[in-house]
């Protein structure tokens, strides 16, 4: 019985250790979090390495096509051994915060 509630407990500890989500990014010694104004950010974080429109097609009241912008992804580079940052900025907000592949 002890056995399994050792293996209980670590698999409890293994399961609190791993992140749900990249809902906040380290900025040096400041955090952002989703919600946050993009003043905010770039007075913590500075400019990002790319910023990119995001849109997307959407039909018009006459039936046309049109192109949509809704926001933009911020990329941050935090350098080799750090996982880079995709921000996503609506209306002057951070709405999502993901991990992205090992910077440069």
């Amino acid at each position: 019985m002890k056995r399994h509630l050792n293996l209980g407990a670590t698999l409890a500890l293994l399961l609190l250790s791993i992140p749900a989500s990249a809902d906040a990014m380290r900025c040096k010694n400041a955090l952002i979090t989703e919600g946050d104004s993009t003043a905010e950010m770039l007075l913590k974080c500075g400019e990002p390495m790319l910023r990119e429109e995001l849109s997307r097609n959407e039909e018009n009241q006459f039936g046309n096509l049109v192109q949509v912008k809704y926001g933009e992804r911020w990329t941050y580079n935090f350098g080799k051994n750090e996982f880079m940052r995709f921000v996503t900025v609506r209306n002057g907000m951070i709405t999502d915060i993901e991990n992205g592949p090992r910077g440069d």
